[in-house]
């Protein structure tokens, strides 16, 4: 997966699960009083990020940042 492949599933809100070291990740959406959120995280321990700029730089997948493994991810 790309940098742009990422951006493309979160401005069309394509929700994304994908396993790595044998720990499923999932990337969904939703609104709460803060406006709409980006859900990114292990299964039920997602984290809410209000941006795609906040998204990218603080993400983790493990101790790696989530950009970093984007090309592992199918």
């Amino acid at each position: 997966m790309t940098k742009e492949d990422l951006f493309f599933y979160i401005s069309t809100k394509k929700e994304l699960e994908f396993k790595y070291n044998n720990k499923t990740y999932n990337l969904t959406y939703g609104n709460d009083s803060k406006g709409d959120y980006i859900s990114f995280g292990l299964l039920y321990e997602e984290k809410r990020y209000y941006s795609w700029g906040e998204l990218i730089n603080e993400a983790k997948i493990d101790n790696h940042f989530f950009k970093e493994m984007l090309d592992i991810i199918n």
